[in-house]
């Protein structure tokens, strides 16, 4: 591909869902935390010139030990992340420019450069998939978005619309075509100009208290086209213990999906 690549991992997440009182990133799965799965998979990737991890504030030698015993070969550092997913990712980027870049590496802020948002509850996720989000980029895309088909149907709900009490309440709103929907998956992957871009306009406008939860939605609000790539199962964004379960079962079973 021969274009610098850089990446973000979020991981300063709570793991309040798993049942876990600390950080997401340093539950265990299969004798390893989500954190280390997440760094370890990236580790097979082509041209990765820096990783910036973010991580909760008061968990920073934590996750510094970690990425350590991981033996990782890329430049990597872990900085503070911030009270939602936006201001970590944008804390992440600010890391990823203080990379040095020697000859034939361009600085992610660069055109040239492919930068990667990942989080690091999809621990999982296979090196294939990173490949089919750089590619992409290397091929003219500014803003990369893996995806999966939806197999659930998807109704709108307005309002309450479900049985209380005893007493149901008439379901509102429709029923999408889920020949159109996907879920989406990281990581998402961008010019690093655009992202950079998409992230010091979303900070001009506070976009909310809760932060965007997606950034190609920031790359698009600036005009940049969106594509989709085919995403994997193994990229399960590990929420809740049911997805732990099956996280595990994919560990003892990697050729199965």
């Amino acid at each position: 591909m021969g274009r610098s690549v850089y990446c973000v991992v979020t991981a300063a997440g709570s793991g309040s869902r798993l049942g876990n009182p600390g950080p997401k990133a340093l539950v265990k799965l299969a004798g390893h935390t989500l954190l280390h799965h997440a760094l370890r998979s990236l580790e097979p990737l082509d041209d990765l010139a820096g990783v910036v991890i973010t991580a909760p504030g008061d968990h920073l030698d934590a996750f510094t030990a970690i990425a350590r015993t991981a033996s990782l070969s890329y430049p990597w550092k872990v900085v503070a992340g911030g009270t939602n997913r936006q201001i970590s990712v944008y804390q992440g980027l600010q890391g990823l420019l203080t990379f040095e870049t020697g000859e034939g590496i361009v600085p992610a802020k660069d055109p040239e450069a492919i930068v990667l948002i990942h989080d690091a509850a999809r621990a999982l996720t296979p090196r294939a998939q990173f490949q089919r989000v750089c590619s992409a980029v290397a091929s003219g895309c500014p803003a990369v978005v893996p995806a999966t088909a939806l197999v659930d149907t998807v109704r709108e709900i307005a309002g309450e619309s479900f049985c209380r009490a005893g007493v149901e309440i008439t379901p509102s709103g429709a029923t999408p075509d889920r020949s159109r929907l996907r879920c989406v998956q990281t990581p998402q992957g961008f010019a690093g100009d655009v992202i950079f871009a998409a992230h010091e306009q979303a900070r001009k406008e506070s976009i909310s208290e809760d932060g965007a939860l997606d950034d190609a939605l920031l790359a698009a609000k600036l005009g940049y086209q969106q594509y989709f790539v085919a995403g994997s199962m193994r990229a399960l964004k590990i929420t809740y213990p049911l997805d732990l379960k099956l996280a595990t079962w994919l560990v003892e079973n990697p050729e199965q999906e």
